[in-house]
């Protein structure tokens, strides 16, 4: 007996129940590549980020990376930051170091409206006890409290060119936090790779606009460091398999357009159109 057209699954409805199929497959045999393109790792963002900066950082034939988290709070966003650096370092070889900011006290008290006063208020977000999680992180990242304003210079000035910031989880809240934290941008060239992944956390809620919050931060930074625009991450979704995952909404790209690597051609044998297609393809 046929089945009638009506009852025949679509065409749309085949791709979904073979990508389920897939994702099955996937989340019981996969490796860690392909967890990760499926979005099946805990917080898939940081893995992509993460995973970003190492294969950037080998790229250019680095063997280590920093990353970071702005805005802490309970600790479990750094805490999983650092189980996936773990993670991905088997895969990739390249180490890392991991940092988390925080004033320890929660949200400082809003300087206006571009600071959302009518979501946020002064000590949102609070760490419950800074010294337990600092023991708990121990050996695993570093947790760095105050305000960012005070903080950042220092931090900018421990990185090296041996172990560039590549990936970086803005998750303050409010426009003044950011703008602190994009300072950490303004050091030395080559205390970056060439592009650093980026998350905010904060841009695709109802209230969120260009005007306010990390956006305005975004469009300021732009503004007064024009050779180092942070613009949306437009290789997602790429040939992922999820093309509507909402976090990659929140994925950008700062890119440091005075590095060593943007202005002078690397040395190399010239590529056929074939291997230019393969070379351009591992930065996918």
């Amino acid at each position: 007996m046929s089945i009638p057209a009506a009852a025949q699954p679509s065409f749309a409805g085949k791709i979904v129940r073979r990508l389920i199929g897939a994702r099955r497959f996937v989340e019981r045999t996969g490796d860690f590549r392909q967890r990760e393109s499926f979005g099946l790792i805990d917080r898939p963002n940081y893995a992509y980020g993460l995973l970003r900066a190492a294969d950037t950082a080998r790229f250019f034939g680095l063997k280590a990376v920093t990353v970071c988290e702005f805005g802490v709070a309970t600790g479990r966003g750094l805490t999983n930051m650092a189980e996936i650096a773990a993670s991905v370092s088997d895969v990739t070889g390249v180490r890392f170091r991991v940092v988390g900011f925080d004033t320890g006290a929660g949200l400082l008290p809003p300087s206006g409206p571009k600071d959302h006063p009518e979501l946020w208020s002064a000590g949102d977000f609070a760490m419950q006890d800074p010294a337990e999680l600092k023991r708990r992180l121990a050996g695993k990242a570093e947790l760095v409290l105050g305000d960012i304003g005070d903080t950042i210079e220092p931090f900018v000035a421990s990185l090296s060119a041996d172990c560039p910031l590549g990936f970086v989880s803005v998750d303050v809240d409010v426009y003044s936090a950011t703008v602190s934290a994009l300072r950490g941008l303004r050091g030395s060239c080559d205390l970056y790779l060439p592009a650093v992944s980026f998350y905010f956390d904060d841009i695709l809620f109802y209230f969120a606009n260009e005007a306010c919050g990390e956006l305005a931060a975004i469009a300021e930074h732009n503004a007064a460091v024009p050779h180092r625009p942070i613009q949306p991450d437009r290789s997602l979704p790429g040939w992922r398999p999820d093309g509507y995952a909402p976090w990659y909404r929140a994925m950008y790209v700062a890119h440091i357009l005075d590095h060593a690597s943007r202005t002078t051609p690397r040395e190399r044998r010239t590529l056929s159109l074939d291997e230019h297609l393969a070379f351009v393809g591992a930065l996918r």
